[in-house]
């Protein structure tokens, strides 16, 4: 899961490069928090996961459960890190902000690329 997570990190961040070459700046952090927003709880994520899979091995937790409550908190903290992004920063630029989340979402169908 967490090979998974880097190929968003690194999607992001050409998409970040590519923002500051086109567009300066403001479009590179844009993009940046706007990918970041989707990472940081995915990340968060997969470390619980790791750490209730230990846990669940032994029968004291519903994994089931958990993971969907885990995966509840991610969205919101996704949507929260959206939120606080557009606060933070009033000239934030539109495109290269959501091109970041897409970036982010998007990393799943490049991973079949990266199998091994």
């Amino acid at each position: 899961m967490l090979k998974a997570i880097m190929l968003q990190l690194s999607l992001v961040l050409v998409v970040t490069g590519i923002a500051l070459f086109a567009g300066g700046m403001v479009a590179g952090v844009s993009a940046l928090l706007g990918g970041l927003s989707y990472v940081l709880p995915s990340l968060l994520f997969a470390i619980r996961l790791g750490r209730l899979s230990h846990v669940a091995a032994h029968g004291k937790v519903s994994y089931p459960v958990e993971f969907f409550v885990g995966e509840a908190i991610k969205v919101v903290s996704t949507i929260g890190l959206l939120l606080l992004g557009h606060a933070l920063m009033p000239g934030l630029m539109w495109g290269w902000f959501l091109g970041g989340l897409a970036a982010a979402l998007q990393a799943g169908f490049f991973a079949f690329l990266f199998k091994h």
